[in-house]
């Protein structure tokens, strides 16, 4: 006898780490929904600290609030990890949002949005890495 529960569950392994990137809304959204320098943005670019990266998503830690189902850019900056310049660049939306503490800080999860095959070649390539595959970097 199987029983389902009802749960949802990630089919892909999810790797935490942390490293610096930046977001900016897309421009399917740049009517709606804007990043001030109030906020700390430089020229529609906000600082996050990428937390989690996955097949299907990633997650960021931000000091200011994201509207769920919000399109983003974001950059990964790859200095940290030895290498040069951007790890990685994609689209992704904004999926579920949550408060972390008082500072304010949000806990940010979004998906890949339609990743294109060359979007998806380089979130294979981070993957590999992540893995520690010595092909992919």
């Amino acid at each position: 006898m199987t029983s389902h529960s009802g749960l949802i569950f990630r089919k892909s392994a999810r790797f935490d780490l942390s490293l610096p990137a930046r977001i900016r809304v897309a421009e399917a959204h740049a009517g709606t929904v804007r990043f001030t320098a109030a906020a700390g943005a430089r020229q529609g670019w906000l600082p996050v600290d990428l937390v989690d990266f996955s097949a299907g998503g990633l997650g960021f830690l931000c000091g200011v609030f994201v509207p769920r189902r919000c399109v983003l850019q974001i950059e990964v900056d790859g200095r940290e990890g030895g290498q040069s310049g951007t790890l990685f660049q994609g689209i992704c939306r904004v999926q579920r949002v949550v408060m972390t503490d008082r500072r304010p800080a949000y806990l940010v999860g979004a998906s890949f949005e339609q990743p294109s095959q060359e979007s998806e070649a380089e979130i294979s390539r981070v993957l590999g890495m992540l893995e520690g595959d010595s092909e992919s970097a």
